[in-house]
Formats: C-alpha cells, structure tokens, sequence
C-alpha cells in the first residue's frame, strides 16, 4: 500500500539537502530570529533584527581571537531569496488553472534557492 507523501514541499527539500550547521555566536542567534521573523511576514521586525545582525558581524571585533568573521549577512540574504521563491511556489500551486511547467520552475527556483542558501 502507497502512503501517500504529507510533507510540505520545503521539509522534503530539508530532509534531502540537510540543514546548515548553526553554533552558538550571536549572529547565529540573531540569524535565527531574523530567518523565523522573514518567513513568518514579520518584515518589519525582521528589518530590524537584520540591521543588529549587521552591526554585530560588521562592528568593531573585539580581538582577533576572540571573535571569528562570519557569513550571516549573506545567509539572511539567501534566506530572503529561498523564502521569495516557496511564496512563488505557493502562488503558482493555488491557482485554479495552474500552468504545470510553471510549477515545476518555480519548484526548482525553491530547491535551487534552499540549496544555496544550504551551501553558505
């Protein structure tokens, strides 16, 4: 018997790529609420928690040592861009007369996307 597949199309793409490694610094964790903020259309809150991430991997290091430079500026950037694409996906599925090549391009846009985003 055929169980049919409940996964939404971004936790299949998930389980097949995998997950960025996160760690425990601060950007980390402003790149988290920044990434929850944007996918849950709280952009205004998630201006601003991208400009705190901006001035704690920009801002003066306190020492060599002590801090290591980051890419969380460009991972909220690539968050942006895959969260875009699942909306352009979500447009293209829910509409009456959906055009299939259309979903199926704008389905690649979305892994394509994840799959950068991954990459970081």
């Amino acid at each position: 018997m055929k169980v049919a597949n409940s996964l939404a199309p971004e936790s299949e793409i998930i389980l097949s790529i995998g997950q960025p490694a996160r760690d425990r610094r601060l950007t980390d964790k402003i790149l988290g609420a920044f990434s929850h903020a944007y996918a849950s259309d709280e952009i205004g809150v998630a201006t601003i928690l991208r400009r705190a991430l901006e001035e704690v991997e920009l801002g003066p290091m306190p020492g060599k040592a002590e801090r290591r430079a980051s890419n969380a500026l460009a991972q909220a950037d690539l968050w942006v861009e895959f969260v875009e694409a699942r909306k352009a996906y979500g447009r293209a599925t829910e509409r009456q007369q959906a055009d299939a090549a259309e979903i199926e391009e704008s389905r690649r846009d979305m892994v394509d996307a994840y799959r950068r985003w991954s990459d970081v």
